[in-house]
């Protein structure tokens, strides 16, 4: 399983309260990042994740349909 399916699977179990606080610093690391970095380091994290999710990805198109 990708690190993004871990993701989604913890994140879909977890409360309203940590799911806004989960999301809020995910995208706070990200744009703190993003301004060292002009934006560049961001950008290689998400195309790496959403690389390797394509990569790993164990579930079929017929997952998404049910």
């Amino acid at each position: 399983m990708s690190v993004l399916g871990r993701f989604v699977d913890w994140f879909g179990d977890q409360t309203i309260g940590v799911q806004v606080g989960a999301t809020t610093l995910l995208f706070a690391v990200l744009f703190v990042m993003g301004l060292y970095t002009l934006g560049l380091l961001p950008a290689v994290i998400v195309v790496a994740v959403l690389i390797e999710h394509w990569y790993r990805s164990d579930t079929s198109f017929q997952d998404w349909t049910e």
